[in-house]
């Protein structure tokens, strides 16, 4: 639908519109227009002010294909690479002060060979610091297992969700839309490659939006 045609039937809505007279009694007849009645400075202004935000928040075609081919740019390009990790063998305690240092929900934990084997969760790591306050009832063996383990291999989540190296962005999108995800290791062949997080699909899609002749 073109901008005119927008604009137009919104005014339509709003009552600006040329409409067939067919009042009972009015003498009118069926299929006679009447005139588009006068409007007051303030519909005016109203019609300007709406016709202006539409010139600037409907992209052009040329515009809106190369905001669309976003959707398709690997995950490679986007992914943060410098990661911060977390060892099987990291004590506990070491654990739980990255999470008052980096504003981080997850971390990953790996092997001495950069393998991915788990993430540790920020909710994790809230039950077991505030296990004292649970009572014993509502205590669960996994819980029992994490609050009496020493390292990061003991409380990690394994088998955690990832997304490939030659994902696009549209795939990350979709996948943290689903599992409600801030962010998602990438995997390249078992080996953790990077972070890709809401944040940076974000920011992407944005710089596009704001400079889509720099592309």
């Amino acid at each position: 639908m073109g901008k005119i045609s927008f604009l137009t039937n919104n005014l339509a809505g709003m009552g600006f519109s040329q409409g067939n007279s067919n009042e009972e009694g009015g003498g009118g007849k069926k299929g006679i227009e009447k005139p588009l009645e006068k409007v007051s400075e303030k519909e005016e202004g109203l019609s300007d002010t709406l016709g202006e935000f539409l010139e600037d928040f409907m992209p052009s075609e040329q515009t809106g294909e190369r905001f669309e081919s976003c959707l398709w740019i690997t995950i490679k390009e986007l992914m943060t690479r410098d990661v911060v990790t977390v060892r099987e063998d990291t004590p506990m305690e070491e654990v739980f002060s990255l999470f008052g240092k980096f504003p981080y929900h997850t971390f990953p934990v790996v092997n001495e060979k950069n393998e991915l084997v788990g993430i540790i969760d920020l909710d994790v790591v809230l039950e077991i610091l505030l296990l004292c306050l649970v009572p014993r009832s509502k205590h669960t063996p996994l819980t029992a297992i994490r609050s009496l383990g020493g390292k990061a291999g003991d409380i990690m989540i394994t088998h955690p969700v990832t997304i490939s190296l030659d994902a696009t962005l549209k795939d990350a999108s979709d996948l943290m839309m689903k599992h409600r995800f801030d962010r998602v290791c990438v995997n390249d062949n078992g080996k953790l490659a990077g972070i890709i997080s809401k944040k940076d699909l974000v920011k992407e899609i944005c710089r596009r939006r704001k400079n889509p002749d720099k592309l």
